[in-house]
Parts: C-alpha cells; structure tokens; sequence
C-alpha cells in the first residue's frame, strides 16, 4: 500500500507518519510512505503515480498554499485513493465534501485508536476498488474479469481482445470507449491498437515492451519517452 502526506509541519509530520507505520505494524500491512512539505512538490510528483496512490493525508493549508485545492487538483486527474485531512483546522471541514475527501480529522482529537479506526476503514473502501471489475459479453457469453488482472486489450477493426490471467475474450467495441471506462486505472495506450496495464510491463525497449508473462506488444513512434517514463515510476512507487 502506498500513502502519501503533505503537510508543513514537521512535528505534527513525524506524530503522523508513525502512527501510520504503527498502524501498518499491527495489521501487518506494508505501507511505503512518500513525504512533501509543498503543494507544488505533491503535484508534480503526483503527475503520473495517481493511479497507485492509496492514501493522501493533507493539512488544509500547507506553506500557505490550500490543500483543498490540491485535492480538487487530484480529484482531475483521476485519483483512485482516500484523501484524508489532519488539521488544526475546526471551521472547514463542509469543503472536505467537496473534493470527495474520506474524512476530515482535528489532530487534537486524534489519539493512535482513533486513527487506526479512521484508516481502516480508508484501506477497506480502498481494497474494493482494487477489486473492481469489467464485464464483457459477445454471442450469448459473458465474463466478469477483476481489473487487476487485465493484462491488455488487442483491437481488429471493431473487435477487441481482452488477454487476462492465461486465457482472453474477443468482444464487440471500441478501444477508446475501453481507454475512457480505465482512465486513472493504470492503463496506456502504446500503439491505436493496443492498451497496456502498466502494472504487467516488465520492459520497455524503443519500440516494443515486454509483459511479465513474455508477451511482446509494439509501442507506436512518439510512445516511447511516455511508456517508459510511466513505467519507470509505477516501479519506483512500489519500490
């Protein structure tokens, strides 16, 4: 799992980041935790890494810059994770809705149980997202495939091929309107007839990629820098 946290002070930074890690300890959950003391720092290192983001812990205002609008900001491009506040903060927690924020939390209050409460419940509503789901249907034939495990589609004319676990599914669509339904999920297209889950590359060459499972998918001219650059950064989150 991985949490981010943004916040300007450095004392009420450190009290957090070890409540987290003890949170993680007990449940035996491993936690890789990103820290940022600015806004404009979480932003630009967020560009590409929203998509595997659990969980954000966010000060309403961080080095004079409102972590609302970060929020909002991260809400546009498509992060998946709980945003959480922890502030001293008692009179704007109404804007926490609004940025669809899964709880907005006063630090005075905010003893070690009460935040292992809060965070469980955050990584619950996370892993069900992890489990989401796409369901295909062609001649009578349906399946329900977890998202997670979608490898890639292949398109022919207005077929499409999904390629899951070791077996695929050849339906009736359109790739974009498949890009559309995965946007923020992880997915890119490389070539106009492919889309790639970043998390199943195992390499990236000029032009082709490798999946894990030893699959070879060209990537189209003026992909490459994007592919590799996103590839790149899904494994230094994971670490």
């Amino acid at each position: 799992m991985n949490a981010v946290f943004c916040m300007d002070d450095e004392t009420s930074m450190k009290t957090h980041v070890s409540m987290l890690e003890k949170f993680g300890n007990k449940n035996k959950i491993p936690i890789k935790i990103s820290i940022y003391y600015d806004v404009s720092e979480l932003l630009f290192h967020m560009t590409e890494k929203e998509f595997q983001t659990d969980l954000i812990f966010l000060d309403v205002e961080v080095a004079g810059e409102s972590g609302f609008q970060a929020a909002e900001t991260l809400r546009e491009r498509k992060l998946l994770g709980e945003i959480i506040f922890l502030t001293n903060v008692e009179d704007q927690w109404e804007k926490a809705f609004d940025v669809q924020a899964f709880h907005y939390v006063l630090e005075e209050n905010c003893s070690q149980e009460r935040f292992d409460w809060i965070v469980n419940k955050a990584v619950q509503k996370v892993t069900g997202k992890k489990e989401e789901t796409l369901a295909f249907s062609c001649a009578g034939k349906r399946v329900v495939v977890p998202i997670r495990d979608i490898k890639y589609f292949e398109v022919r004319e207005r077929w499409i091929n999904v390629y899951f676990e070791n077996t695929h599914f050849e339906f009736f669509s359109r790739l974009s309107k498949i890009e559309e339904l995965l946007t923020g999920k992880g997915f890119i297209k490389v070539h106009r007839s492919f889309l790639v889950s970043i998390h199943h590359i195992a390499s990236v060459r000029y032009n082709q990629l490798s999946l894990q499972d030893g699959t070879e998918i060209p990537i189209a001219r003026g992909k490459y820098q994007e592919v590799k650059s996103r590839s790149e950064r899904m494994e230094d989150a994971q670490g």
